[in-house]
């Protein structure tokens, strides 16, 4: 084992929470009376964020970044109850804890991602979870993982960051850590994984 530290994006990664995410940006174009293309939709939050989504449609709308915001978290909070977890998501943090290996999550995911690791019983698996709410500069900015590292005084060369986007390879490779994804291609800074369980492989 050499490395001691892992950090975790959330949707897409941990839980499976796309399908909710495009239920609630569906309605949220519906509100607005944008014309809704699911599939374009869906590839340009899979390649950028939901946030990136949004900002695009304040500049080609005219409509506010917060009143878009503001309405697709309401709907996506009304859906929070459908997020399920990601196959062997249980079994892979449970063989972190018996390795010792401390685990964060970082995630653009608003203040209701505590809620939600409840219910699917996971939430003590992490030392800390830093969401949209903490009002750090979105990825692939390195402020929110700068912050973790001084507050807990990890050693930037122990720390894995896991995610499914490039979005969170490039955060990986800004903060000067290690990446794992499950989209990206292998490279001199990551890892491709096809599932969770791949990480064990890659560690024991």
């Amino acid at each position: 084992m050499t490395k001691k530290t892992f950090i975790w994006d959330f949707d897409g990664t941990l839980v499976d929470s796309y399908p909710a995410i495009l239920e609630s940006l569906e309605v949220t174009y519906q509100h607005f009376h944008l014309p809704f293309d699911r599939v374009a939709v869906e590839k340009y939050i899979l390649e950028k964020s939901t946030g990136d989504l949004l900002l695009d449609l304040e500049k080609a709308y005219g409509i506010s970044f917060e009143d878009l915001k503001k309405k697709q978290a309401l709907e996506q909070v009304a859906r929070d109850d459908s997020i399920v977890l990601m196959p062997s998501a249980i079994e892979v943090l449970e063989w972190t804890r018996k390795e010792k290996i401390q685990n964060f999550i970082y995630t653009h995911k608003g203040a209701t991602t505590a809620s939600v690791l409840k219910r699917l019983g996971i939430a003590a698996y992490f030392t800390e979870v830093i969401t949209s709410a903490n009002g750090f500069k979105r990825k692939p900015h390195p402020q929110a993982i700068d912050y973790l590292v001084e507050k807990y005084q990890l050693v930037k060369g122990d720390i894995v960051y896991i995610g499914d986007r490039k979005l969170d390879m490039d955060l990986a490779f800004k903060a000067g850590i290690s990446s794992i994804n499950l989209t990206q291609g292998e490279n001199e800074h990551n890892r491709k994984i096809s599932e969770l369980t791949d990480v064990l492989k890659i560690f024991i």
